[in-house]
């Protein structure tokens, strides 16, 4: 079932935006045309916000879907990553908060830099185990 097909008709100044251009709006991608239809139709202006809240909720549901694994982030806190797999960690660190914020857990439960002195804590090993 496509977007067209799930959605009632209603739009005020057929032909409608398809679902592509509808998504796009919702994406704040859309060109000029498909704004100036949502701007002026509430049925569509609807349909989009119907499209950014799903997305919404999607978001909230997977928003780690892309992001690396648990082990992985003590991999990097550990030192154990490759400097691109380090590099390119890095820059996720930097754009995801939940990433972040796990990662700043890890350094709370394990804080062995402080208690091994000159070793810093990208290198300490932990044991999972």
């Amino acid at each position: 079932m496509s977007i067209e097909e799930s959605l009632p008709t209603g739009c005020v100044a057929p032909p409608a935006p398809n679902g592509n251009a509808l998504m796009a709006a919702a994406d704040d991608e859309a060109d000029e045309p498909t704004l100036t239809h949502v701007r002026a139709c509430p049925h569509c202006a609807a349909r989009v916000a119907e499209l950014r809240a799903l997305q919404a909720r999607l978001r909230r549901c997977l928003y780690r879907l892309y992001c690396p694994t648990s082990d992985l982030l003590v991999d990097y806190y550990q030192g154990l990553l490759d400097p691109y797999q380090r590099a390119s960690l890095t820059q996720h660190l930097s754009l995801c908060p939940h990433c972040a914020a796990e990662l700043s857990l890890i350094e709370r439960a394990f804080p062995f830099g402080e208690a091994l002195g000159h070793i810093a804590p990208s290198r300490v090993i932990i044991p999972l185990s």
